[in-house]
């Protein structure tokens, strides 16, 4: 468990409860915009074995969260699937940057053989672009859609110490 400082006070960083799963999927789906969402399919997929979910808390009370796929076998790689927060001052204090941490320390403890950790993101949103390069991902690829505003971003970074002079 990891304590930070708050909007309302303290808040702390700890993995999902399955007392955790709805306030989880209601953020999930907040974010969505009003695309439709079976709830009963996205709460079962947060409570996956190969599914890290960790979510801020202050008071008892999720205000924030991340979630991704931790799966051993490496193939896919890793991945960040969602960064959520529920109110605009933790969110400014740099609870999803903080998020994005604690996520990479348990993906280290659960799988301490994994190199890397991708996540993708909308090209529209530079800000979350932004945030994750200063979390040093860097840009591997892009994905093209039809659709406006809808590219995607892919991005990746090491999370193991490399040699000086070693690119990954």
């Amino acid at each position: 468990m990891r304590l930070f400082k708050g909007k309302e006070g303290d808040f702390t960083i700890v993995r999902a409860t399955n007392e955790d799963v709805a306030p989880c999927a209601d953020m999930i789906a907040k974010a969505m915009g009003g695309q439709p969402v079976n709830r009963e399919v996205l709460e079962q997929t947060l409570k996956a074995p190969n599914v890290i979910v960790l979510v801020a808390k202050v008071k008892e009370r999720v205000v924030g969260m991340i979630s991704g796929l931790a799966s051993s076998s490496m193939v896919p790689p890793p991945r960040i699937d969602f960064v959520g927060v529920s109110d605009e001052e933790s969110a400014r204090r740099g609870l999803h940057s903080r998020l994005i941490d604690e996520f990479i320390e348990e993906l280290r403890r659960q799988l301490p053989d994994a190199k890397c950790v991708d996540t993708s993101v909308p090209s529209a949103n530079p800000q979350i672009v932004a945030m994750y390069s200063m979390k040093d991902f860097v840009v591997i690829g892009f994905l093209r859609s039809d659709l406006p505003h809808s590219d995607i971003v892919l991005l990746r970074k090491n999370i193991r110490e490399t040699p000086a002079g070693y690119t990954v």
